[in-house]
């Protein structure tokens, strides 16, 4: 009667085994698909980034030029106020705190 049970505990550790070498390939599986996708994501992501830095990159060029652009604004306005102020009458005290209206008054 021993030799029958040996057998029995034998079938039964041997569907254990079983069950648990199923359950651990099921687990590896799992595994696997979830290196896949952020494996996938991964590069995604660093598609994505390139395409950003491609873009910095670009915007910084756009940048460079409107720079200089307008260092040649700023100089041409400066050029342009001084060539107003040498034109204005000296009469005109509107710089001095005077509005239009009293500097007219004074005139009639």
């Amino acid at each position: 009667m021993a030799y029958e049970n040996d057998k029995f505990l034998d079938a039964l550790e041997e569907e254990d085994f079983l069950e648990e070498i199923t359950k651990l390939k099921i687990y590896l599986e799992e595994k696997n698909m979830i290196i896949d996708t952020l494996t996938h994501e991964l590069t995604e992501r660093e598609k994505h980034n390139e395409n950003l830095e491609c873009e910095i990159v670009g915007l910084r060029k756009e940048l460079e030029k409107t720079k200089s652009l307008n260092i040649r604004f700023s100089k041409g306005s400066k050029t342009l106020n001084e060539i107003i102020k040498v034109q204005c009458s000296p009469l005109i005290k509107t710089g001095l705190g005077y509005t239009e209206e009293s500097s007219q008054s004074q005139k009639s």
